[in-house]
């Protein structure tokens, strides 16, 4: 696992205390019993105070399991990479 999986396990771990740590990285809102709307935007919050990003309403269908979260949290490091990148430009 790289930092951001590993950070983004936490995130999982502290909103889904039952998983283990391989369950989390499989983990989605229809295999997890506990995922209900509550724990979905709990997860939600912890993941944006983690991050310090803000999520939009517009992404908000990505955030349905550990991998699509891991997968918009990827792109968004791109995203601001290539926006400091041509900043420096």
């Amino acid at each position: 696992m790289d930092e951001k999986e590993i950070r983004l396990a936490e995130c999982f771990l502290a909103v889904f205390p039952e998983l283990s740590t391989d369950e989390v990285t499989k983990a989605c809102s229809t295999s997890v019993q506990s995922w209900d709307s509550v724990a979905g935007v709990t997860l939600l919050a912890v993941v944006e105070e983690e991050f310090g990003i803000s999520i939009e309403v517009e992404d908000l269908a990505r955030f349905d399991s550990f991998k699509g979260i891991l997968s918009y949290l990827q792109e968004a490091g791109r995203r601001r990479q290539r926006s400091s990148d041509a900043n420096v430009l």
